[in-house]
C-alpha cells in the first residue's frame, strides 16, 4: 500500500454496488442466525448444568478451533476465491445446525454433545472470518473501501441486534428447540443469497504452501507497529469485555439478576441497541473523531459499562450497562478494522485480517473459560467488576502513554519498509465524504 489515504464515506454508499449489497444482505442473515443460535446454546447449557464453568467451556470449545484454523483460512483467502471459502464455511455451519435440531428434537442433546458440536461449529467458523472481512475489498472500487468496511461492521451490528430479539422471543415462547429451528431457517436463506454474489477478483500472491504464506503474513504484521497495537487492543477488549457481552451473558442474567432466557434476551438486545446507536454515530458526527480518540473512549466506555453491570442487582440498571458495552463494542471494532483495512496490501488482506480475528477469537474463549471457573469460586459479580476495572485502567494507560496515536497515522512503504507518517490529506471524490471547514475530517 502506498501513502494513499482512503475516504471514510457514508457506509450506505457501498450498497450502490449490487454484488456488495447482496453480500451484505447474506452476511446479515447468517449473522442473525449465528447470534440466535449463539444465545440459545449457552441458555440450554446453563439450563442443563446451572454452571458458569460449563457455559465458559462451551464458549471455549466453539472458539478454540476458530483460533487455530482462522490463520490458515486467511492464507487460503489470499490464494483462492474468497466467495467459495465463505460458502464452504457457511455450509458447514448449516450442517452443524441441522444436527443440533435433530438431536434436540429427539431429546439426545447432552452438555458433552453440545461441546462437541460447538467444536465443529467453531471449525466451520474458521472458514468464515477471513473471507467475510476481506471480501468487501474485491466487491467495491478502492475509493469505496472505507465505506464498505464500515458497512460490514454495521451488518454485524444489525445481526447482533436482531439475533438476540429473536432469541428472546423464541426462548420465551418455544424454548431452545424453536430457537435452533429458526436459526437453521435463517441460515438457509442467507446461504441462498450469498450464492448469488460474484467477483472478478483473482489471487495475486506468489503461491507456495499454506505454512509459508502464513509465515509471510505474520512477518508482514510484525514489521508494522500500528498493526501490532491493533491486535493487542483487540485481545485486551475481547478477553476482558467481549467475553461478558457474549459468552457469559447467560450467567450474568441468571446469577446477577435472577432471570433466565428472558433476561438473557433483554441484555443481549440492549447490547445490540447500543451497537445500532454507535452505527448511527459513526455514520455522522463520529466520522470526524480521530481513531485514537475513538478507541480511547470506546475502551473506557466498555469498562464503565461492565462496572455498572456488576455493581447492581437491578435489571433496569444492568440494561444501561449492556447498552454502554454494545456501543463501545461497535466503536472499538469499527475503529480497529478500518485502521487495518486502509493500510494493508490486498495480497496480504486475508492473512492480516485473520491474524486480527485470532486476537479477538482467542481472547473470548480464554476469558470465558478463566472467568467462568473464577465465577464458580468467588462469584460472577466480583469477577465482572474486576474485569471492568481492568478495562478502565488499560484505557487510561494506553492514553497516557500516547500509544493510540499510531492508529491515526498513515503508512508509507518504501523498499519493503513501513514508515508511519501523520494523517495524509485526502483528495476530493464523488462528494460522499464529510469535511469540515478546516479540511479533511479525521477517520475512524
Amino acid at each position: 500500500m502506498t501513502g494513499e489515504s482512503l475516504h471514510v464515506t457514508n457506509p450506505f454508499s457501498a450498497l450502490r454496488h449490487p454484488a456488495f449489497a447482496r453480500f451484505a444482505l447474506g452476511s446479515t442473515l447468517c449473522g442473525v442466525a449465528q447470534f440466535l443460535a449463539g444465545l440459545a446454546t449457552p441458555f440450554l447449557i446453563n439450563q442443563l448444568t446451572d454452571s458458569n464453568s460449563w457455559v465458559g467451556a462451551a464458549s471455549f470449545a466453539a472458539l478454540l478451533p476458530a483460533v487455530i484454523g482462522t490463520p490458515f483460512a486467511g492464507a487460503l483467502a489470499d490464494q483462492m476465491d474468497r466467495r467459495l471459502l465463505l460458502l464452504a464455511g457457511t455450509g458447514l455451519q448449516i450442517l452443524v445446525m441441522v444436527t443440533i435440531v435433530v438431536l434436540y428434537t429427539s431429546d439426545r442433546l447432552t452438555p458433552w454433545l453440545i461441546l462437541g458440536l460447538n467444536f465443529l461449529g467453531g471449525s466451520a467458523s474458521s472458514f468464515l472470518w477471513a473471507p467475510t472481512q476481506s471480501l468487501a475489498a474485491v466487491l467495491v472500487p478502492r475509493e469505496s473501501l472505507a465505506a464498505a468496511v464500515r458497512m460490514v461492521s454495521i451488518t454485524f451490528t444489525v445481526a447482533r441486534s436482531v439475533g438476540p430479539v429473536l432469541a428472546a422471543l423464541t426462548l420465551a415462547f418455544g424454548g431452545p428447540g424453536l430457537a435452533f429451528s429458526a436459526a437453521l431457517g435463517i441460515y438457509l436463506v442467507g446461504f441462498s443469497v450469498l450464492t448469488t454474489v460474484k467477483t472478478g477478483w483473482s489471487p495475486t500472491g506468489d503461491g507456495g504452501s499454506l505454512r509459508s504464506q502464513l509465515g509471510d503474513g505474520i512477518s508482514y504484521v510484525r514489521a508494522r507497529p500500528e498493526m501490532r497495537l491493533a491486535f493487542r487492543l483487540a485481545f485486551t477488549v475481547a478477553s476482558l469485555g467481549a467475553v461478558f457481552a457474549f459468552s457469559l451473558t447467560a450467567g450474568v442474567a441468571d446469577d446477577l439478576y435472577g432471570l433466565g432466557g428472558g433476561g438473557l434476551g433483554v441484555l443481549a438486545t440492549s447490547a445490540g441497541v447500543g451497537s445500532l446507536l454507535a452505527s448511527a454515530y459513526i455514520s455522522g458526527a463520529g466520522s470526524r473523531v480521530a481513531r485514537s480518540t475513538m478507541e480511547y473512549r470506546s475502551i473506557l466506555l466498555y469498562g464503565c459499562g461492565l462496572v455498572v453491570v456488576a455493581s447492581t442487582g437491578w435489571m433496569a440498571v444492568g440494561i444501561v450497562g449492556y447498552l454502554c458495552m454494545g456501543t463501545a463494542h461497535m466503536l472499538h471494532g469499527t475503529t480497529l478494522s478500518t485502521a487495518l483495512q486502509i493500510r494493508v496490501d490486498d495480497a496480504y488482506r486475508g492473512r492480516v485480517m485473520s491474524v486480527f480475528l485470532v486476537a479477538v477469537l482467542s481472547g473470548i474463549p480464554l476469558g470465558g473459560l478463566t472467568f467462568g471457573i473464577l465465577s464458580d469460586l468467588v462469584g460472577l459479580r466480583w469477577v465482572a467488576l474486576g474485569a471492568g476495572c481492568l478495562l478502565v485502567v488499560h484505557a487510561l494507560v494506553f492514553h497516557h502513554r500516547g500509544l493510540l496515536v499510531m492508529l491515526d497515522n498513515e503508512v508509507v512503504e518504501v523498499d519493503g519498509g513501513a514508515y508511519p507518517t501523520g494523517p495524509v490529506a485526502e483528495p476530493p471524490d464523488s462528494g460522499d465524504d464529510r469535511r469540515t471547514d478546516d479540511g479533511p475530517t479525521d477517520r475512524l
